[in-house]
């Protein structure tokens, strides 16, 4: 079904003159053949280059308000369709909208939303794709189409200017290089110097968008003979980064957790805990906080303006070693073509930033009243201690670092008929290899300067990167698949059609744990466990600047009047404690499934331990994973054809998604199963004259085993884990219209009515719920990121003078709310919201150059990109001020206004 904002705009030059506003027929590719979009019976939104000038489709966001169905959340590189998307970063478990870039496969949604002057179109298929772009396609498939080289010389220019010091430089040349060669070059420079979101830490940089990147794509077209044809471009990008993808785009919707642990990273103490309002044992010893940069906030400034952050850490996001290439090959012979796509893809990217998100540098946590801490110190200034105690400075810089940094490559041949009878047929094969390494679901997390975390107690190895949590794996992925697909016109008017894939899928690699706990949800344990208990807890608030020094404990022995009681524990260590082995996953019901490492048993009978990891000597824990998991989809359909105008059809289509791991969690239960969705389709395509289309696709997904990120408590640690949610439906209708009343007036309308439900589930605990701690209920929620109404309504009016054409348009956007994760609760949502945008198009009567200037949420209201999952909060019986009943509302905001102006010039 076309997206009626966005058909195709008249073909030949001015570009914005009144053939813009003419419905003309678009002809896609969805289906590996040519042929006219009102035509394919798949439930299709289309963009071409000029259509997105027209409109303003800058970004993948903005492909996604004119499609139905389609959700992305641009901070993280997710997407959705129908309610069945990515809804994790964590590559062992697989996207669920495979985006297609000339054919060739790649991980990453944001390079869909490239520029128009280098994109020719673009096309969303919505529904499951099983048989012609089995991979990753349980939801729906992206394809990008790059303009291709042309056979006379071309080149163009474009230059872009916007608020928030935004410029965008972009170039293209095009042209034969012989009678049977062309080539094309193009490239863009993109600068944001200023970010939408203000730091108030004094002398550190606004962050949101800001941006420093360039790209560069070259391509060679041939004729090799009259029977050949080859295409190949490379493409590389670089990006230095306050923004895009895992930058800063949206707050916390509350007052900082401020309690002396976090419950998102309870293993160190909480750098806000520095801004509590509690006083005595329970708040921080008075002028003891330190915020750098002489910051004197202690409230989170979000609650005042929701574009204001406070962070000693700027986030950076640095996109390098980028390498695309792609080939496509084709072979005509009589009455078939023989094509084969494959390349090779490669990046590296990495995201640092502030884990505690405030400006705390340090402070210090008060003794109780009778503390050993206390009496210590008293001793050694009476000069009867060797060894002192203070109040324990908590070092409270906390940073994180994620990373990507996968290679793949690929490669498919179909052959498809190219005759004019009734049967035309299409088979092929595919094969994809990725290595892939990265973070799991979070980050590698760390103090900064010197912590007791670096000399971890009891023997453990040295921790010299001051990490508490580190959680990575490396990853395998091998995908083979072979697939065909029949249409027969039976008669004049009717079609049937039959598809087949068969996919088999196969990963394997390591992942990687370790735990370093230096606070008061670790020590606690150790001290009793020590035959200490006498001597009071073990926490800060009793052994201070001596908690977890057990080498100064002979010293301290002697000073209490023990004489050397305490010698044996001197050699015991100072520093952090390490969990890694506490808190991996240990079995006596045999092996893990989809855990490939030995098991290995110490102890006989009840009290017999079985682990399948090792500990190296670095003490990191080390496991293999490995699983296959393969499946048969396809599709049926029927479709109708009365007359030139009108195309009905009902579909069913059968998509699959392999099985994942929670890779980098060290779970006792890593894996998730395969995924598997039963789609039935109905639509209707219909022209009314030469000045009206509609366009109507009903559906029901029958989705069985979504792969669900739940966020687990392992000891003092979140892990997110993947759980199957046995059953659940999308349904809904989608409707596209366009309509020309009049010559010069264009007015479209782009609906989408998607409510979804979990129909069946096993019981899940929700950690962002402090009331009901156990496990609830999930089903009758609706699926995550999948909001029930979505509209985009545009109109563009052309007035044709003499010198040139001025076309006028504006857009008004609505999407109501939604949820992140299959939790249906408040602190989970993303409010309903809506924006108008304006745009003004001139060209003048030769075509040579168009000024485009816009903007974009004119009224400058808060939009929310997609929902975001709580933030975890304590409730706690003994202080006031940390007592919460549940999680924060996060939000993921969209751009604020944004105005500016566009010169196309072309040579």
């Amino acid at each position: 079904m076309a997206s009626s904002a966005l058909l195709a705009a008249a073909i030949g030059a001015p570009a914005y003159a009144q053939g813009a506003n003419v419905i003309e027929e678009l002809v896609v590719t969805a289906e590996k053949r040519e042929q006219s979009l009102q035509d394919v019976p798949v439930a299709i939104s289309a963009f071409t280059s000029r259509q997105r000038d027209l409109v303003g489709i800058s970004t993948v966001q903005d492909l996604t308000n004119f499609t139905p169905g389609f959700v992305y959340q641009s901070s993280n590189d997710r997407s959705s369709m129908r309610g069945i998307g990515r809804l994790t970063n964590v590559h062992a478990v697989d996207g669920a909208v495979s985006i297609y870039i000339d054919g060739l496969f790649t991980t990453s949604t944001v390079l869909a939303g490239g520029p128009p002057l280098d994109v020719e179109r673009v096309e969303i298929l919505r529904g499951p794709q099983g048989t012609l772009y089995g991979r990753n396609a349980i939801g729906g498939t992206v394809n990008v189409i790059s303009v291709r080289p042309t056979e006379d010389f071309y080149a163009e220019v474009r230059a872009i200017a916007e608020n928030y010091d935004f410029t965008n430089l972009q170039m293209a040349v095009s042209g034969p290089i012989a009678d049977n060669l062309r080539f094309r070059v193009s490239g863009y420079k993109l600068d944001q110097r200023k970010g939408y979101f203000k730091n108030v830490n004094a002398g550190q940089p606004s962050e949101g968008s800001k941006r420093d990147e360039y790209q560069v794509q070259a391509q060679l077209e041939a004729d090799l003979g009259e029977n050949a044809d080859i295409w190949v471009s490379y493409k590389t990008l670089v990006w230095h980064n306050r923004g895009g993808p895992g930058a800063r785009a949206g707050y916390l919707n509350g007052p900082y957790e401020t309690g002396r642990t976090d419950p998102n990273f309870s293993i160190v103490y909480n750098s806000a805990h520095g801004y509590t309002p509690e006083t005595g044992v329970n708040g921080i010893v008075p002028g003891s906080l330190r915020q750098f940069n002489g910051s004197t906030t202690t409230s989170n400034p979000a609650l005042v303006d929701n574009h204001l952050f406070n962070s000693n850490i700027p986030q950076r996001v640095r996109l390098r070693d980028v390498n695309s290439l792609t080939t496509n090959f084709v072979y005509h012979l009589p009455s078939i073509d023989v094509k084969y796509v494959g390349g090779f893809q490669e990046y590296k990217y990495d995201l640092y930033g502030d884990t505690d998100a405030t400006s705390v540098q340090s402070f210090q946590i008060p003794l109780a009243p009778g503390s050993i801490c206390g009496t210590v110190g008293a001793l050694f200034a009476a000069g009867a201690s060797s060894v002192n105690c203070s109040p324990l400075t908590v070092n409270a810089n906390n940073g994180y670092h994620y990373f990507e940094y996968p290679k793949w490559y690929s490669h498919e041949i179909n052959f498809s008929s190219t005759h004019d009878g009734p049967v035309q047929w299409i088979v092929g094969a595919f094969y994809y290899n990725e290595k892939y390494s990265g973070t799991g679901s979070t980050a590698d997390f760390f103090l900064v300067g010197p912590s007791s975390l670096q000399t971890p107690i009891l023997g453990a190895a040295p921790n010299p990167d001051n990490i508490w949590s580190t959680g990575n794996y490396s990853l395998t992925t091998r995908s083979k698949a072979v697939f065909g697909q029949i249409d027969w016109q039976a008669t004049e008017t009717v079609k049937f059609t039959g598809g087949l894939r068969y996919t088999k899928d196969k990963k394997f690699g390591t992942e990687f744990r370790r735990i370093v706990c230096n606070s008061d949800a670790c020590y606690p344990s150790l001290y009793p466990a020590l035959g200490l208990g006498a001597f009071g807890p073990g926490t800060a608030a009793n052994w201070g600047s001596l908690l977890g020094n057990l080498t100064a404990l002979p010293a301290v022995g002697q000073a209490l009047g023990l004489g050397n009681a305490l010698a044996p524990l001197g050699g015991l260590g100072n520093g952090a404690m390490d969990l890694t082995d506490a808190l991996a996953p240990k079995s006596t019901a045999g092996p893990i499934e989809g855990v490939s490492t030995p098991s290995v048993c110490t102890g006989t009978g009840a009290a017999q331990v079985c682990r399948q990891y090792v500990i190296g000597p670095n003490g990191v824990a080390s496991r293999g994973l490995s699983d296959t998991s393969d499946a048969v989809t396809g599709t049926a359909g029927v479709q109708w054809e009365p007359d030139p105008d009108t195309l009905a059809y009902v579909r069913y289509s059968r998509g699959y998604k392999a099985f994942g791991f929670s890779a980098g969690g060290f779970l006792a239960d890593p894996k998730a199963d395969e995924e598997t969705v039963n789609a039935y389709e109905a639509g209707l395509k219909k022209n009314f004259g030469a000045n009206l289309q509609v366009n109507l696709a009903v559906f029901y997904l029958d989705y069985k085993n979504l792969q669900a990120p739940v966020a687990v408590r392992v000891g003092a640690t979140n892990v997110t884990q993947f759980v199957n949610v046995a059953k659940s439906v999308s349904k809904g209708g989608e409707l596209s219209v366009i309509w020309r009343p009049t010559e010069p007036l264009r007015l479209t309308l782009d609906y989408g009515y998607n409510p979804t439900k979990i129909k069946k589930s096993a019981l899940l605990v929700d950690v962002n719920d402090n009331i009901n701690t156990g496990a609830v209920s999930v089903v009758g929620n609706a699926l995550p990121q999948a909001p029930k109404h979505k509209l985009a309504l545009n109109g563009t009016y052309t007035i044709d003078m003499e010198p040139g054409d001025l076309t006028l348009g504006a857009t008004y956007l609505y999407r109501s709310k939604s949820y992140a994760n299959v939790f249906e609760r408040e602190y989970n949502s993303a409010p309903s919201w809506d924006q108008v945008d304006l745009r003004a198009i001139w060209t003048p009567t030769d075509g040579k150059y168009t000024v485009i200037a816009y903007v974009k949420n004119v009224f400058n209201d808060d939009g929310y990109a997609a929902a975001v999952a709580a933030s975890q909060r304590n409730n706690s019986a003994t202080v006031a001020s940390d007592r919460f009943p549940n999680g924060a509302q996060v939000f993921e905001l969209t751009p604020p206004r944004i105005y500016g102006v566009e010169l196309q010039y072309r040579f």
